[in-house]
């Protein structure tokens, strides 16, 4: 049952804020959403430079991809969306941006495993305080009619950046390999992923005169934090929607990072692909792809709300994870770059926007007390389960089961393919009672 206050779309009391005020704190949130990805994920671009230069093993490189991050991002979440119920979220948001910057430039002159493993970390904890505290933010923001085409646009940021990392390190990567930061001071003598690292750090830095011209809205229908007893009683209500949504974005998270963090590898690897055209392909199958999904997905849900209620709008996840299902079996049968691209765009197409949904059914599941934490929760099982365990099984998988590194390909399709599948299966209870309530509505007497 969705909570009746959560709904309400009455304005917070106090001084009312504008549409506009809303819609900026968007627009400058999703920015630094795509900040974060690219920091987060510029580093699957230059997995072959930094693993000859610090004489590293795919497995080593992996756990710089995954766990490094994965481990802080997911012990941290909970911690801050904690904070993120009880604080000032923008101050926290600033916070998270101005420590993760520093730690991506950190990256870029670590001098082996182990410091390039702590910046890792550095950048987890950082992202950590972004997405709880900016999805509560956007949630006052804005009436249940407006909020699912509102965290849509947030996640604008994270399929740009997804996409854009790479994209935007191909472009610089070509610059620097041209010449143009040899007499740059400080950098222009480390070598061009260093170089890489340093320059994707700084973003973050200009961005925090903007972070702190938001204002901090009212939380609506607030009445202090909850305990740790009534936020467990909340995520096992309705027959525990809320904590499947939660484990669902893990489950699929082995996915989406077992597959970003491999494919620009594999098409420089198996297709002969260079740095500027792996980011090029993969910029317009993210970010075309996750966009539209992002956008749409948000706004087709709000109007499922509008014209069947609340409670249908977790229906439309069924054909986010079927798109997932069919993007992870593309790939075992991708006989080109391409090929593989597009399959990595279906992929997105149903993870993202999945995603977005997912994020509006847990906002309107809770109360405002606790809706940091539960963003922060799924981040948890997306850190642990997604992040740490995605890049690392690939290879793995590679290894024990097909033979050897030479088998990205089949791996990554093997580890996709799971992922979906028992994502499907994590979700298709609420998805049901979704379908009921749909039927009842549509069905009339």
């Amino acid at each position: 049952m969705i909570d009746s206050t959560v709904s309400c779309s009455s304005p917070p009391s106090g001084q009312p804020l504008s549409p506009a005020v809303g819609w900026y704190a968007v627009t400058v949130l999703c920015i630094a959403l795509l900040v974060s990805y690219t920091d987060r994920l510029i580093i699957n671009l230059v997995v072959d430079p930094i693993r000859n230069d610090l004489e590293l093993t795919d497995i080593e490189i992996s756990l710089l991809q995954g766990a490094g991050f994965a481990i802080i991002f997911a012990l941290a979440g909970l911690p801050c969306g904690r904070l993120a119920d009880s604080v000032n979220r923008r101050n926290l948001i600033a916070g998270g941006v101005l420590l993760w910057s520093a730690a991506t430039i950190g990256c870029g002159l670590a001098s082996d495993f182990w410091s390039f493993f702590g910046a890792r970390i550095a950048v987890g904890l950082g992202e950590a305080a972004l997405v709880p505290a900016a999805s509560s933010l956007i949630i006052d923001f804005f009436s249940p009619r407006r909020r699912g085409t509102a965290l849509g646009l947030f996640s604008l940021g994270a399929t740009f950046g997804a996409g854009g990392a790479l994209l935007i390190g191909g472009l610089l990567l070509r610059w620097i390999d041209a010449g143009w930061l040899i007499h740059a001071p400080l950098i222009g003598e480390l070598v061009p992923w260093r170089q890489l690292m340093v320059l994707v750090g700084l973003p973050g830095v200009v961005l925090l005169p903007f972070l702190m011209s938001i204002p901090e809205p009212v939380r609506r229908n607030s009445s202090g934090l909850l305990r740790f007893w009534d936020v467990f009683r909340r995520l096992m209500a309705d027959r525990g929607t809320v904590l499947r949504v939660c484990l669902v974005k893990g489950v699929l998270a082995i996915g989406d990072n077992g597959l970003f963090a491999w494919m620009p590898t594999l098409l420089q690897r198996s297709y002969g692909m260079t740095s500027m055209e792996v980011g090029s392909y993969l910029a317009l199958a993210v970010s075309v792809s996750g966009a539209t999904a992002a956008v749409a997905g948000g706004a087709l849900s709000d109007w499922f709300v509008r014209r069947w209620g609340v409670e249908t709008r977790v229906v439309m996840l069924l054909g986010c994870y079927l798109l997932t299902i069919t993007g992870a079996s593309m790939i075992f049968f991708a006989g080109t770059g391409q090929q593989a691209a597009l399959a990595l765009g279906v992929w997105a197409f149903g993870s993202i926007g999945g995603y977005v949904i997912g994020h509006v059914v847990m906002q309107e599941s809770v109360p405002s007390e606790m809706r940091a934490t539960t963003i922060a929760l799924s981040l948890t099982f997306i850190g642990l389960i997604g992040i740490g365990l995605g890049p690392t099984l690939v290879p793995l998988v590679a290894e024990h089961g097909f033979g050897g590194g030479n088998a990205l390909q089949p791996a990554m399709g093997t580890v996709g393919l799971f992922a979906a599948l028992l994502a499907f299966v994590v979700i298709w209870p609420p998805i049901r009672v979704g379908l009921v309530a749909l039927k009842s509505r549509v069905v009339k007497p």
